[in-house]
């Protein structure tokens, strides 16, 4: 690196650490998240320089980070761990204020990923200047140029003109709204809104709002209705109608860490309703009230749903 680049850097660096004792000092300050934005938006290093910091602040206690002098060499040491394609490609990828910090989760394929979620986690983020991505819990996905690529779990992308990748397909978007799903053994894709063009190994599929197909390795097959609104969960909700209790509590399981599931006797009565996704125990004692269920609890990451004697 260069005198004057190296100087540059550490100039971000410490703007970077004055942003983050203004916005300590300044907590809920609307002005000042806005102006935060604009800081962020001016310069691709702000993004990616402000992204470690995030990380570097969880290391220290609230009101403790490290000054300015002792932030950089902490910075350019991180700087070795990360890869020089994978630094250029958060270069193109814009953080959205307030959105939550970059967490790990237990998944391996997590550990490496450009940005993930935890369990009961989701966080937004904003691809170029005109396409906005939401990741729901457990979920990683990478920046390859300006292709998303969904590595597990589930992702929104909304916007003009885009292209993503998940598994088994590639899709290629213009004003759509699209919501990309991994599961067992194929790649869940919906359109909400605008057209997508899918292309995999078994040939191309022009989809429209409102459907959707799952992508193999071997076919690609139009989705049925589901009992579950597979959009809900941007709202912060768990939405369903005449859903089997054993599916339901598969689902809102991915928002809670530990196990969740049902006896046998009890797997197959059906469930309606709206559910918080934010308030999983709420969302477990309303189910007692509309089934013939009980909880037993054996630890709080152990949780089975019983038929009531």
């Amino acid at each position: 690196m260069s005198k004057l680049n190296e100087q540059h850097s550490q100039d971000i660096v410490r703007e970077a650490v004055e942003w983050q004792m203004r916005l300590r000092a300044n907590a809920g300050n609307a002005e000042l998240q806005q102006q935060l934005h604009e800081w962020l938006r001016q310069d691709a290093q702000h993004q990616i320089v402000w992204q470690r910091l995030q990380r570097m602040s969880g290391l220290f206690q609230a009101n403790h980070l490290p000054e300015s002098a002792h932030s950089i060499p902490i910075l350019h040491r991180a700087e070795t761990d990360i890869s020089r394609r994978r630094t250029l490609k958060l270069f193109g990828l814009g953080l959205a204020v307030g959105g939550s910090a970059l967490l790990i989760t237990k998944r391996p394929d997590t550990w490496t990923a450009d940005f993930a979620t935890a369990i009961g986690e989701s966080r937004r983020l904003t691809l170029g200047a005109d396409t906005d991505v939401l990741l729901n819990t457990d979920s990683s996905v990478d920046v390859q140029g300006s292709e998303l690529v969904l590595r597990a779990g589930e992702v929104l992308v909304d916007g003009t003109q885009w292209q993503a990748r998940c598994r088994f397909a590639q899709c290629s978007a213009r004003q759509a709204r699209v919501l990309m799903r991994e599961r067992d053994g194929y790649s869940e894709i919906r359109v909400q809104s605008g057209q997508v063009l899918i292309t995999s190994r078994v040939g191309q599929h022009q989809l429209q709002a409102g459907e959707g197909v799952s992508v193999s390795a071997e076919n690609i097959t139009p989705l049925a209705n589901s009992p579950l609104d597979p959009f809900a969960w941007v709202r912060g909700l768990l939405i369903v109608n005449d859903m089997r209790l054993d599916a339901f509590l598969a689902e809102a399981g991915r928002y809670r860490p530990g196990w969740l599931g049902c006896n046998s006797d009890v797997a197959s009565l059906r469930l309606s309703g709206v559910f918080r996704l934010d308030k999983p125990a709420e969302m477990l004692r309303n189910i007692t009230h509309l089934l013939p269920v009980k909880i037993v609890e054996r630890t709080r990451w152990w949780v089975r749903m019983v038929a009531t004697v």
